[in-house]
C-alpha cells in the first residue's frame, strides 16, 4: 500500500505561526493545478505499482482551491495511479471556506475526512494568531461538515500560546468535545525561523509560554481526552476509536509515499526526495518535463533512527521483532538507563514511552540514535 500527498500553497493571508510552505498568489491557482497534474504522469512510477490507500490535500489551505481544480487533481490522481483501493481522502480545510455546497461536492469526489484547522475557540488569540474564522465560525463549519455527512472530522488545536492560561486550553478542549469531532490534534507553539512570531519574540514583544504551563497543558489534553474516550494513539493525535488518520500513520509506519507540489516530500523506503520551495520554480520545472528536487539516500543508521524516532512516537512502540538482532541489542543496551527511570517501557516485546514522558518524548528518542 501507499498514499499521495498534494501540497496545495495558496492561503488567503499568512497566519503569524506558519513555517509551512505558502503563498498569497491565489491567481496562480490554475497554473499550479496543471503543473500538479503533470507531475503525477511524471511521477508515475514512484510508488512502484503500489495501491494507492490514502491522499490528503494538504497546504497552506487546499480548500482556497475551487471544486473544478480539486476534481481535476483527483481525477488525474485516478487516470495515473487508480484509487479503487482508497480508504481514506482528506481535505484540510479553514473554517470559514465551509459552506453545504462545497462539503457536498468534496463528497460527491470521495472526500470522507475533513481536517480543519481551528488552533483555539479564543477569539482575541484567533485575532493575535491572524486566523480568518472566529470560534462561532469553526463550530458552524463542523456542524455544517457533520449535517453534510461527512463522519470523520478532525480539527487542529494550539496550546502554549502567548498570554494562554490552562483555564483557556481547558475551554478550548471542552468546546471542542461539545463539537462531536472524530479526531483532535493538538501541537504546543514552535516559534519558527523567519515567521513573524519568532521576530515578536526576539523583539521581546511576545512571552512564551513556559515549559512548565506547557507541560501541565499536555497533561489536561491526555486526561481530558482520556476521559471523553479518546484514544492516544500519536504525540500529538487522539482520536475515537477507528478514526485515527490512516494517512498520517502511514509516515509512522514507513510506509511509501508520493508527495506532489511545491516543496512536498516523498519516501520509497530507501531514500527522501523533497521539491523545491519556490512556486516558479516549481511549476517551470514540471512545464518543462524536468522536474527539479533535492534527494537523500538513506544510510542503514539513518533508517534506523528513523524507525526509532517515528515508532517511538506513537502508542504501539517500537516492534522490536520488525528489527534485526544486532539493532535488537543495540536498542536494548541504549534503553537501560531509560527502562530503570520509567522513561520507557518494555512490554509484549515492543519498546514504548509511557505518556507521561512523551512530552519530552524527543530527549528520550535522542539518547537511542546511532551516530
Amino acid at each position: 500500500m501507499a498514499g499521495i500527498y498534494i501540497h496545495i500553497p495558496f492561503c488567503s493571508k499568512r497566519c503569524i505561526y506558519c513555517g509551512f510552505f505558502s503563498t498569497v498568489r491565489q491567481e496562480e491557482a490554475a497554473r499550479y493545478v496543471g503543473a500538479l497534474c503533470r507531475e503525477l504522469q511524471l511521477r508515475k512510477g514512484y510508488l512502484s505499482d503500489a495501491p494507492v490507500k490514502t491522499l490528503y490535500f494538504g497546504g497552506g489551505t487546499p480548500s482556497r482551491l475551487t471544486i473544478d481544480h480539486l476534481g481535476s487533481i483527483i481525477s488525474a490522481i485516478d487516470s495515473v495511479f487508480g484509487l479503487s483501493h482508497l480508504e481514506e481522502l482528506t481535505v484540510e480545510c479553514n473554517p470559514d471556506d465551509i459552506t453545504p455546497d462545497y462539503v457536498c461536492a468534496l463528497r460527491a469526489f470521495g472526500v470522507n475526512r475533513i481536517s480543519m484547522g481551528v488552533q483555539t475557540f479564543n477569539d482575541n488569540l484567533l485575532t493575535f494568531l491572524r486566523r480568518r474564522h472566529t470560534a462561532a465560525q469553526a463550530l458552524e463549519a463542523v456542524r455544517i461538515c457533520r449535517d453534510s455527512g461527512i463522519t470523520n472530522i478532525s480539527i487542529d488545536l494550539m496550546y502554549g500560546l502567548p498570554g494562554q492560561t490552562l483555564d483557556m486550553f481547558r475551554s478550548d478542549l471542552e468546546t471542542a468535545l461539545s463539537a462531536c469531532v472524530q479526531h483532535i490534534s493538538s501541537y504546543c507553539l514552535s516559534y519558527e525561523e523567519g515567521t513573524p512570531l519568532q521576530v515578536l519574540r526576539d523583539q521581546g514583544r511576545v512571552v512564551p509560554a513556559t515549559d512548565d504551563l506547557c507541560a501541565r497543558m499536555f497533561t489536561l489534553m491526555c486526561d481530558t481526552l482520556h476521559a471523553a474516550g479518546f484514544d492516544h494513539y500519536e504525540i500529538s493525535n487522539f482520536c475515537r476509536p477507528g478514526f485515527h488518520s490512516r494517512h498520517n500513520s502511514s509516515y509512522w509506519d514507513g510506509t511509501p509515499y508520493l508527495g506532489v507540489g511545491a516543496s512536498a516530500h516523498s519516501y520509497n523506503g530507501t531514500s527522501r526526495q523533497w521539491n523545491p520551495s519556490d512556486l516558479d520554480a516549481y511549476m517551470t520545472a514540471i512545464e518543462h518535463s524536468t522536474p527539479q528536487y533535492e534527494i537523500e539516500t538513506l544510510t542503514p543508521a539513518d533508517l534506523y533512527n528513523e524507525k526509532l524516532m517515528l515508532s517511538l512516537r506513537t502508542a504501539q512502540g517500537l516492534n522490536l521483532s520488525a528489527l534485526s538482532s544486532n539493532d535488537r541489542h543495540s536498542v536494548l543496551q541504549s534503553a537501560e538507563n531509560l527502562l530503570n527511570n520509567d522513561s520507557l517501557i518494555l512490554e509484549n516485546n515492543h519498546l514504548r514511552i509511557p505518556e507521561h514522558r512523551l512530552f519530552i518524548s524527543d530527549t528520550i528518542i535522542s539518547t537511542l540514535f546511532k551516530s
